[in-house]
């Protein structure tokens, strides 16, 4: 029985050699989560009830593909340890952040080419579906962002840029800054 309350949950697997595809996916998976990889058979995430049910699903689809996985709940961590995995999630959501910030930035700077509100729909549409897009992946990576990593204001920012450039051509189209 746990003595205190969890603060990480580490998933721990095995999977058997031959195919790399179930590793590939699992790897995916964890991405997506924003988990810090411990070693190649080991990742942390905080605790959060959802992310224990998201790790307790891929537990079960390490054990489907006749490998081995535990969820472990972690009550404590050294101060140098903790950082590590704080470090290394900032850094990876950083990664993230400057990439979508870069996307932005080459939206703004084909400014002159994107479709005015009197354009074709079709061109119209081409660019809200980019800049929808555009949202959606900073909100993504904003999900996985458990401890506020730099950048995520300036990426932000710049999207709304984006979005007040192309003001009035959908409802679809929110800032993305947070107030």
């Amino acid at each position: 029985m746990i003595q205190g309350t969890a603060r990480w949950l580490v998933l721990t697997w095995r999977l058997p050699s031959g195919s790399s595809t179930p590793r590939v996916t699992l790897w995916r998976s964890l991405r997506r989560l924003g988990a810090a990889v411990l070693t190649p058979g080991a990742a942390i995430l905080p605790f959060r009830d959802d992310l224990q049910e998201q790790l307790d699903w891929l537990a079960q689809e390490v054990e489907d593909q006749d490998g081995d996985a535990w969820v472990l709940p972690v009550t404590e961590l050294t101060e140098v340890e903790e950082r590590k995995v704080r470090e290394q999630m900032n850094g990876d959501r950083q990664a993230e952040y400057e990439e979508v910030a870069a996307d932005a930035l080459g939206f703004l700077e084909r400014a002159p080419d994107h479709p005015g509100p009197d354009d074709a729909f079709a061109a119209r549409l081409r660019a809200e579906k980019a800049l929808v897009a555009m949202q959606r992946r900073f909100r993504k990576v904003r999900a996985r962002d458990y401890f506020d990593a730099p950048g995520r204001a300036d990426a932000a920012r710049t999207i709304d840029r984006c979005l007040a450039f192309r003001q009035g051509i959908s409802s679809k189209l929110t800032p993305v800054t947070d107030r």
